[in-house]
């Protein structure tokens, strides 16, 4: 598992390449064509609320996604997003344990490159999945998880290498409704978690 600190470099690179919006990616064939594949790294936080619940808690956390699909048209892609984002010592009510979470969406997304560069938006909606463990003392953790729904947005910028290979920057949100979550005995009612992102992937096209 990566950690936070190892992901300074990646954020850098990420947000450099977001913001080279006059970049003519179109010479290198920045978008993509027939089958892709991208995977990628970043990091995120995450803040979640629950009916109830008068504050939002936050916990930040390594990312990992993968995504792979085909074109509609030479500027409209769909695919399938894996997503998950990993964090540790969270508190999602006053009174519960901190927990080790895990929060992942599943879904079908579409990105629709904007101009002659790379850069695109990114929309999609999927379930969801929440896994939270509590280490009990004594005895073995005690995982509970949960399944919702989510939807997801973002941009991103693909900065062409060759014809079949690009680096890809992301930015995104996540939002997923995953009911109510057991933790430690306690109850915690309608639990939805916002999850925004910031990575760097590779793309094969």
């Amino acid at each position: 598992m990566m950690n936070i600190d190892g992901m300074g470099i990646p954020i850098v690179v990420a947000l450099i390449a977001l913001s080279c919006t006059t970049h003519d990616a179109t010479a290198q064939g920045a978008v993509r064509g027939g089958l892709w594949l991208e995977g990628g790294v970043g990091t995120g936080t995450v803040r979640n609320t629950c009916s109830g619940c008068q504050n939002v808690t936050v916990a930040y956390g390594p990312s990992n996604l993968l995504r792979a699909g085909g074109a509609l048209s030479p500027r409209v892609l769909v695919g399938i997003e894996i997503f998950v984002l990993r964090s540790s010592d969270l508190v999602l009510a006053p009174g519960a344990a901190p927990v080790e979470s895990e929060n992942g969406t599943l879904g079908p997304i579409v990105i629709w490159y904007v101009g002659r560069s790379g850069f695109f938006l990114k929309g999609g909606a999927g379930l969801a999945r929440g896994t939270f463990t509590v280490e009990s003392t004594p005895g073995e953790p005690v995982t509970t998880e949960r399944t919702g729904s989510s939807l997801t947005f973002g941009v991103g910028f693909d900065i062409g290498i060759m014809r079949w290979f690009a680096l890809t920057a992301n930015l995104g949100t996540h939002v997923s409704a995953i009911g109510d979550v057991h933790v430690d005995g306690i109850v915690i009612d309608d639990v939805i978690a916002t999850v925004y992102e910031v990575g760097l992937g590779i793309t094969l096209r």
